[in-house]
């Protein structure tokens, strides 16, 4: 038990060290060729933090845990709602542009529902993925044309690396961390199943999913401390979208998605549910207060201990 412990530690460790790197060694190397920081933050920095979600998803697929994959996917986009906005809320309540209201929350809304209905057969089939791709392409491409019209939407980029030799060192390690870390998080969270009896799928709500949103987590309450509402609202709401559009759709392409046991659509109700809670909750004076902070904290909390009961 306390290898195993100590393999998911590990694991989210090599997974959060190497999410960084690769950003870092990503950014600078774009940067070092000309490309504008406003697409490096919102493609390369963006992509950084659901790297994490990526890589356990697509190792867990290769080894035939598709259960943990969309586990972690559905669970990871409930931790960004519930558990990373509520903390982030309790620090310093975050504020939100109109245009996130108007579009990015909506949009969410929407490809969480469609998400939602691809799966209600129990699969998430290979033309399914690519459905999830295609609408990915097409929103990368949206907020990339949008912040070039507006020049208003605010991304945090890393500085040049002092050589083209360390852009590349910083990407090779990041992505040996990323895959390291995968694999040892992967194992460890499937021994976690079999130790306590539990499905794969329940672990990857939980464990895996939890240990996949600490680079959002962090760098949500970094930047609440800093008073940097759009990047807390931008960073969770981005996840959520990156979660479902590209990790589901490169997962799907991989491997299709079997999911015969029907509570996952309770679970996707849930993440659906939280994520249509975000309109009304912003839209009302457009900040999250610090006591709906503490609700999404307990509705976070409810749900790991039902879950955690239902086993």
């Amino acid at each position: 038990m306390l290898l195993t412990i100590f393999l998911v530690l590990a694991g989210a460790a090599a997974l959060y060290v190497g999410g960084n790197w690769l950003v870092q060694g990503s950014s600078s190397f774009a940067l070092r060729h000309g490309v504008s920081k406003l697409v490096v933050g919102l493609t390369i920095v963006a992509f950084g933090t659901s790297a994490p979600e990526l890589f356990i998803s697509s190792i867990a697929a290769l080894k035939g845990s598709t259960s943990i994959a969309i586990g972690n996917i559905v669970g990871s986009n409930i931790a960004n709602i519930a558990l990373i906005l509520g903390f982030a809320a309790i620090v310093n309540p975050p504020r939100v542009l109109a245009p996130t209201i108007r579009v990015q929350i909506p949009f969410a809304i929407l490809i969480t529902a469609i998400f939602l209905i691809l799966t209600l057969n129990g699969k998430l089939a290979f033309f399914d993925s690519i459905i999830l791709l295609i609408c990915f392409i097409m929103f990368t491409a949206y907020c990339i044309r949008s912040a070039r019209e507006k020049g208003k939407i605010k991304v945090e980029v890393e500085s040049i690396l002092p050589s083209a030799a360390r852009d590349l060192i910083y990407i090779i390690i990041g992505l040996a961390g990323l895959t390291i870390g995968s694999e040892i998080f992967v194992r460890g969270s499937i021994r976690l199943a079999e130790f306590f009896g539990v499905s794969e799928f329940m672990i990857g709500l939980s464990v895996v999913a939890l240990g996949t949103s600490l680079p959002e987590l962090a760098t949500s309450i970094v930047a609440a401390a800093k008073r940097e509402s759009e990047i807390v609202v931008g960073n969770v709401i981005g996840s959520c979208i990156f979660n479902i559009l590209l990790v589901m759709g490169v997962v799907g392409l991989i491997k299709p998605i079997y999911k015969p046991d029907m509570s996952i659509i309770l679970d996707m109700g849930v993440m659906l549910g939280l994520t249509i809670l975000l309109l009304p909750m912003f839209y009302t004076g457009r900040r999250l207060s610090r006591l709906e902070g503490i609700g999404l904290l307990f509705i976070y909390a409810g749900y790991i201990t039902y879950i955690s009961i239902r086993g």
